[in-house]
């Protein structure tokens, strides 16, 4: 919004259509938002009063300082910056190098340390502070300022053209011709596409620099002169000052005395009507002062060397060499400061962040002790459970076992030992399978235990032996029954006719012999193949296969 409003109001010139506007716009404001418009409107007010004056004046000094205290309690950088800027170019503007100079810095350093996104007015921000540090010698800073600037600038916007243009005066400053051309020709297309007559003619007017230093004096002077007549045109006096400047010193450099002194006094009739101006007015005058020595008019050149005496003594307080020395020293200077305050601010948050990181790894560590000490204890709890489950079905297996060996040890006894071991063996079966699903699953991998009882349930050789015994004893009939009608029975196949016999079913009988039940029936089918009165082996048994 405040970007908005800045774009709808930078053209107004009139204060009474500039109060209004605004006063439209506080009407439905709350109060924070109130005292950002009143920022831009003492900012915009300030504009107005200066291009009245055209000078440094009282009134917008007081109005620059009105905004720059509301700022200061809004806290909003983007504002600042914007600010600072405006603030430092009136001044800038005018001359004023010094006094404009701690604005800039303020700016800069603001606009170097926010995020983008915050800045308002960026293309003019970057722009004016690039015009800044590149008049006082800072031109790396003010290269970086104005490409930052086209970065933001719509090629649309006559602005487009006028920061090329600035950008190739830099480069021609730099003595890299090369690079100045290129920017310049940018600036030309960019200012005839967009319509923009002032700037083409500044352009022309730089481009005869260009042309002056490949010794195509011919080509320059016409480009100066094409300048100075669109300047004329579209009433630039200033620009028409400056382009009488450079064609008075190309007159002047193919000693074309008279062409020379005509136009450099042309220029000197508007330059002597500002105080702003004054650094022109040495330039003009120390190039007359040249005019009068090839012209050994000694009366004109005492005259001259007063004169340019006064202007530079005017100069020390505004934008001579000395003041532009002092900036740089001052800028270099305050460069230094930021870069030990920022090391310094670098140094304590080593510091914050190293003891942070001593705090943080302690109690890493801490963290990490306890889960260890949570872990073995859940550990030491879990492999409790798990021996205890193991205990309890052990102890269930010895009181089976001691059950059996304190009864006479009949048949019926037997039954009554093996569905007990069946129903262990079913209960120690869903255990283990419960187990292996359960984050306890590697206790039982690393001891077995479980596994082991299970295996301690099947029926052993000295087991079976005792059972044989004892089966053959009280079963004497259906034994004698078994060997006259199925010859060669092995005792595998005993073992499953025997404990069908004793009422046992299929998946009982795999249980307690440790093999599957496909591989129980397989045996049964096996016998049916080898014997053709199978149907008659369990034909005393009542138990449903």
């Amino acid at each position: 919004m405040l970007e908005y409003v800045i774009n709808q109001n930078k053209e107004v010139n009139d204060s009474v259509l500039l109060k209004n506007n605004f006063e439209k716009l506080n009407s439905t404001s709350n109060s924070y938002l109130r005292k950002n418009l009143d920022v831009i409107y003492y900012i915009y007010l300030a504009d107005i009063y200066s291009k009245q004056f055209d000078k440094v004046n009282s009134k917008s000094n007081q109005l620059y300082a009105k905004a720059n205290k509301i700022v200061k309690e809004l806290g909003n950088p983007g504002l600042q910056i914007w600010l600072h800027t405006k603030f430092g170019f009136y001044y800038y503007n005018y001359s004023e190098y010094q006094k404009a100079f701690p604005h800039f810095m303020y700016a800069s350093r603001v606009l170097d340390t926010t995020d983008h996104s915050e800045i308002i007015q960026k293309s003019n921000v970057y722009k004016l502070n690039a015009f800044f540090f590149g008049n006082v010698g800072n031109v790396e800073k003010s290269k970086d300022y104005l490409k930052l600037a086209l970065d933001y600038t719509n090629n649309y916007d006559k602005e487009y053209g006028n920061i090329l243009n600035a950008l190739g005066a830099l480069y021609y400053e730099s003595k890299n011709y090369n690079n100045a051309k290129h920017y310049y020709e940018l600036a030309k297309i960019s200012a005839q596409k967009n319509h923009d007559q002032i700037r083409y003619a500044k352009i022309l007017g730089d481009l005869a620099l260009i042309y002056c230093h490949n010794k195509d004096f011919e080509k320059a002077i016409a480009y100066l002169k094409t300048d100075i007549d669109i300047s004329e045109k579209e009433n630039d006096e200033r620009n028409v000052m400056f382009a009488n400047i450079r064609l008075g010193k190309i007159y002047l450099n193919q000693n074309n005395i008279t062409e020379a002194k005509k136009t450099i006094k042309l220029a000197e009739e508007y330059a002597s009507t500002k105080d702003y101006l004054k650094s022109f007015e040495l330039e003009i005058n120390s190039t007359l002062l040249e005019i009068a020595l090839k012209e050994n008019d000694t009366q004109e050149e005492l005259k001259l060397r007063r004169k340019l005496s006064d202007i530079e003594s005017h100069l020390e307080k505004t934008d001579g060499k000395a003041i532009i020395d002092k900036i740089n020293w001052d800028i270099q200077k305050k460069n230094f400061d930021y870069k030990f305050e920022a090391e310094q601010e670098k140094v304590e948050r080593s510091k914050l962040l190293k003891n942070a990181l001593i705090v943080i790894i302690s109690l890493l560590i801490l963290a990490i002790f306890l889960v260890f000490l949570a872990l073995k204890r859940k550990m030491k709890i879990k492999n409790s459970d798990y021996e205890n489950k193991v205990l309890l079905l052990q102890i269930e297996k010895l009181k089976s076992e001691n059950k059996l060996n304190h009864t006479t040890k009949t048949l019926e006894d037997y039954k009554t030992y093996l569905s007990e071991k069946n129903q262990q063996i079913d209960t120690l079966n869903k255990e283990i399978t419960k187990i292996q699903s359960s984050n306890s699953h590697d206790i039982e991998t690393k001891k077995g235990e479980l596994n082991k009882l299970l295996s301690s349930h099947l029926m052993t050789e000295e087991n079976w032996n005792n059972f044989k015994e004892l089966f053959i004893k009280e079963q004497a009939e259906y034994y004698n029954f078994l060997t006259i009608n199925f010859p060669n029975l092995t005792n595998s196949n005993l073992r499953i006719i025997f404990l069908q016999k004793l009422g046992l079913n299929n998946t009982e009988i795999a249980h307690l012999l440790g093999i599957t039940l496909d591989a129980v029936k397989k045996a049964k089918q096996r016998l049916k193949k080898k014997y053709d009165n199978y149907d008659t082996l369990f034909q005393e048994n009542s138990v449903d296969d």
